[in-house]
């Protein structure tokens, strides 16, 4: 569409030469195709200006009506036709053209004579004027009363012109009916499709606020009379429109306006949704809508700066290396940018045309190049316009010369700003126009001014990182001329850049390649020097600076990196993470930390994903740990608002991406979230027993728990990305245990330091982990994370407890205690030999006495736990569970054996005999009484079992020593003096 606003003298030019052009090529590709029918919207501004300059005259109730034969009407004989503007020029022009093609074509054209209505453009330059003054009568009624009273110049329409002029208006809908009629019919010359009831302009703005229920007296007009207002009267004449087609507009103006205004209020009404809260971002926005925008074709130059740092160091090179490189980089320039020159783009009727501004940074000490080298090697090679920057900074500060290149641009108003390096080449042509229209698309799609975004090549020799990017203007003035920060140095201005404008999903890598020579993922001419914590403060200043100037509250984008530490190296694994589909409103991107960099499989890995934007594939130089691969994926490589941790085994549901965003926002301020992680269901013994051992207990604990969960494992945990200094502490064991429970404690209690939330459970956040080792009987991993979470006793005092009662290990403990001690006081062969066979008995009746107490606690006092677990229907009674339930002793006694190895590795003697609340008080005391009652139970059942064997035991060697009184024994293994009369009689009682 366009209104006065853009149809106006100073567009005429570009208006007729464009649309000739598109008009000519599509009818000579319909002529080409067969094409049977031809439909032309031809334009009211095909009738001579000199018609429809008089006004409206009430006293002779007279109007300007337009036939369609006025098209040819001349002011005097023998004068050719004088349409309104080149645009009604190109307009009959093309009715005439088409006359021509009556032949092959069915033509039909039809003159509309201003058509408004829901849907139409009603802000940008391209509006009519019902939409126009229904846009400024909707942005009264955002106005609060303070705000009128503060703003009492608020209260304002501005009409261009002085109102008077006059119009008449057609309802799209009318409009389409005519368009059907037309089609239909066999009528092959022009005719009107307007309205023959015109209304002043005046009396239109009256109009439009009486639909915003605005008193008109109570609104000041404000007339500009140095816009465009084309001709003083225009009407549609229907009698041929009526005789032809029988058709006339069946929707009145006021009602017609009423219609659209509903529709752009709405509109208006989620743009104000859409604003943070308060006065000034709503006072600006009304003053937004209040004033219409006159459009200049002609000015549609854009401007790219090419901010080039370059310098004649080189560790190894001669100075002169450096005009090599920038003399392949210009050659390079001109060939990948040649037709964007020169064709340049057609858009919004007129043609966009780019320029190249290339701006030097050199070291104030580079004696070579201050010269003027650069400079004259580029104006040889055709590049004009190049300014050169003298700067002084110290040696590799990069970014610092960026900073000053991206100034000077700034102030010589360019609208893009390229950031690269002398020893680039750019390989693929098209790519101005390329990253422009990635830019209007941006603006389109995600609904964000023009201008708001970062768009990155594709660098070949860094596949996969955005090491080039691209900024608009508005950056610069958003950021008052620093396209980047002065923390950094020579490193992470560019992914800064694409951080930042990721939040609105505004970042992009397109497919236009770059070759870096030196530097990227390899050594550069200086020291590289990374800015420390940008991810943090740094990215989250900007981040606030750009939502303020788009008036919205929170980028509408979830950011999420999904850290995935990987020993294994498995593209097959991983490949069913990496293909996860997500939202639209959520940013996702995929940190692989692979901690063995001696795997045959990495380049496989790299290259099947290294040339994603999304997917960083890092190679720790050492086998380091999941802990400090989690660390550096989540510190180091992570810039997201959010942080996914999932192990590099797992299979995730298919809609794990989605249902982390329904999580995040419906629980914003949480710490985090632990996602459920399902086994397999369990098939053998070995699988059944580690169920029944609980130490897969809290794997879905999201299921088990409403909210303010203690903590989750590592194999599917989402938390807030925040600088709290909270990260996984390494002096738990690499192979895990402890360290995940550490780490959810501490970023709980850090977001409530900080006013946040507490973990919140995510049940729809599913991943299955298979069982370890394809689900091979082993007891190790169980063992050695033990040894790592006893360290929680003495690191979380407040989440301990104490229990008087021993559990299995500290009770064996005790028994070898004893036995020792009785042992160190006979120190004879017999005495070791009895010693060695009663702790044999005592340790074995600790072990059924754990059997028989998990029988008791599975069987009969919780059945109802086993029917939460995923077993094997053969696992569900029987011998089977029985035998499960065995091997299920087995594995808890083990754990609590590493924890005890743990616990007297480190030295920690006051943990002995203390317990870590695995649910840190969240469910009161009954867990940890539950815990000391089954200690308790087993030691008391170890009592009666060890008892009862101990019993037959001594009546057995009673009953020996009473059959042989006179063997010379002085002491029988019972304990009892064989030759003592008092003790022989009481063997005589026990044997009896």
């Amino acid at each position: 569409m366009g209104g006065m606003g853009t149809i106006h003298p100073q567009n005429d030019f570009d208006i007729y030469t464009d649309n000739h052009m598109l008009t000519l090529a599509l009818l000579r590709a319909c002529i080409a195709a067969g094409v049977k029918g031809f439909f032309y919207a031809s334009s009211a501004c095909v009738y001579p200006e000199h018609l429809q300059q008089s006004t409206y005259n009430s006293d002779s109730d007279s109007d300007v009506s337009l036939k369609e034969e006025d098209a040819f009407a001349c002011p005097q004989a023998n004068a050719p036709p004088q349409p309104q503007g080149l645009y009604g020029l190109e307009k009959l022009n093309t009715e005439l053209l088409l006359a021509q093609f009556k032949s092959p074509l069915d033509i039909r054209i039809a003159r509309f004579h201003n058509v408004y209505g829901p849907g139409g453009t009603y802000m940008g330059g391209r509006e009519k004027a019902p939409a126009a003054l229904l846009r400024k009568a909707a942005a009264l009624t955002l106005l609060s009363p303070s705000d009128r009273s503060v703003h009492p110049d608020l209260m304002h329409m501005e009409l261009w012109g002085d109102g008077s002029q006059r119009r008449s208006f057609l309802y799209i809908d009318d409009a389409v009916d005519g368009i059907l009629r037309l089609l239909r019919s066999d009528y092959t010359c022009p005719l009107n499709i307007g309205s023959d009831t015109s209304i002043s302009i005046h009396d239109l703005c009256t109009r439009a606020l009486e639909c915003a229920n605005i008193d008109p007296s109570a609104v000041e007009i404000k007339t500009i009379v140095d816009r465009p207002v084309g001709v003083g009267c225009r009407n549609s004449d229907n009698t041929l429109v009526k005789a032809t087609l029988h058709w006339a507009p069946t929707v009145s103006i006021e009602e017609g306006m009423r219609r659209t205004y509903t529709w752009i209020h709405s509109e208006i009404r989620q743009q104000l949704e859409a604003l943070p809260e308060g006065a000034a971002p709503r006072v600006s926005f009304v003053q937004q809508l209040q004033s219409s925008e006159v459009i200049d074709l002609s000015s549609n130059t854009v401007s790219f700066a090419i901010l080039l740092p370059i310098t004649s160091r080189s560790k190894s090179a001669e100075p002169s290396h450096c005009l090599e490189n920038l003399e392949k980089f210009a050659k390079s320039l001109i060939r990948t940018t040649r037709d964007d020159l020169v064709l340049g783009e057609p858009f919004n009727g007129g043609t966009t045309r780019f320029e190249i501004r290339i701006y030097l940074a050199v070291d104030h000490d580079d004696d070579y190049l201050l010269l003027n080298r650069p400079e004259d090697l580029l104006r040889r090679l055709g590049l004009t316009n190049v300014k050169t920057q003298i700067c002084n900074h110290p040696k590799g500060h990069v970014c610092a010369l960026w900073r000053d290149c991206a100034r000077s641009a700034w102030t010589d108003e360019c609208d893009y700003f390229v950031l690269l390096g002398d020893d680039v080449e750019m390989l693929d042509n098209g790519w101005m126009r390329r990253v422009h229209d990635e830019f209007l698309s941006l603006a389109h799609g995600r609904q964000v001014p023009v201008g708001v975004g970062c768009i990155a090549f594709t660098d070949t020799s860094f596949p996969g990182m955005p090491t080039f990017p691209v900024v608009h203007r508005r950056h610069m003035d958003t950021f008052n001329g620093e396209v980047v920060p002065d923390i950094f140095i020579n490193q992470d201005g560019d992914p800064f850049l694409f951080q930042l404008y990721r939040r609105w999903s505004c970042s992009k890598m397109i497919d236009c390649r770059v070759s870096n020579a030196i530097g990227g993922s390899v050594e550069a001419r200086y020291e590289k020097s990374h800015a420390k914590g940008w991810t943090f403060e740094t990215l989250d200043n900007a981040v606030a600076r750009l939502a303020e100037t788009l008036y919205i509250a929170s980028p509408p984008t979830i950011t999420l990196d999904i850290v995935v530490p990987c020993y294994r190296v498995d593209p097959t694994l991983l490949t069913r993470i990496l293909e996860l589909d997500a939202p639209p409103t959520l940013s996702v991107m995929f940190v692989i930390i692979v901690d063995d960099p001696n795997s045959p499989n990495i380049i496989h890995l790299e290259r099947l994903f290294n040339h994603r934007v999304d997917v960083r594939i890092r190679v720790n130089k050492s086998n380091l740990g999941a802990s400090a691969s989690r660390n550096r994926g989540m510190l180091e490589e992570s810039a997201a608002d959010w942080v996914h941790f999932l192990d590099d085994d797992i299979v995730p549901d298919p809609n794990l991406l989605f249902e982390v965003e329904k999580v995040i926002r419906a629980h914003p301020t949480a710490a985090g979230f632990v996602g459920n992680c399902q086994f397999p269901v369990a098939c053998t013994m070995f699988q059944a027993a580690a169920h029944l051992a609980g130490v897969t207990y809290f794997w879905d604990i999201a299921t088990k728990m409403d909210t303010d969960l203690p903590w989750g494992v590592t194999a599917n945990l989402i938390f807030r990305r925040k600088n709290d200094g909270v990260e996984f502490d390494l002096r738990y064991p690499k192979t895990g245990g402890g360290e995940d429970i550490d780490f959810c404690m501490l970023k709980r209690e850090a977001s409530i330091k900080s006013g946040g939330g507490q973990l919140e459970p995510a049940p729809k956040v599913i991943v299955t982990h298979p069982w370890w080792s394809e689900g091979k009987r082993s007891y190790w991993r169980f063992y050695m994370w033990s040894i790592g979470d006893g360290a929680l006793v003495k690191r979380f005092p407040e989440a301990t407890y104490g229990d008087w009662a021993p559990n299995t290990p500290e009770a064996a403990v005790v028994i070898i205690s004893i036995f020792l001690a009785c042992f160190l006081q006979n120190l004879t062969l017999r005495n070791l030999l009895d010693t060695v066979m009663g702790l044999g008995i005592a340790l074995l009746a600790l072990l059924v006495a754990n059997v028989i107490h998990d029988l008791y606690r599975y069987l009969v006092r919780h059945p109802e736990r086993m029917r939460e677990l995923k077993l094997d229907s053969k696992f569900r009674g029987g011998p089977w569970l029985w035998a499960a339930l065995v091997e299920g002793t087995f594995i808890r006694i083990f754990s609590e054996c590493g924890r005890l190895r743990g616990v007297v590795t480190r030295k920690e003697w006051d943990a002995f005999g203390r317990r870590f609340d695995w649910f840190a008080g969240r469910w009161g005391k009954g867990p940890r009484n539950e815990e000391r009652r089954n200690n308790v139970e087993r030691v008391a059942l170890w009592l009666v079992v060890w008892g009862r064997v101990r019993f037959d035991t001594i009546t057995v060697r009673a009953q020996r020593c009473l059959r042989s009184p006179t063997q010379p024994n002085p002491r029988c293994w019972c304990g009892l003096d064989e030759h003592d009369e008092r003790q022989s009689a009481t063997m005589a009682d026990i044997s009896q």
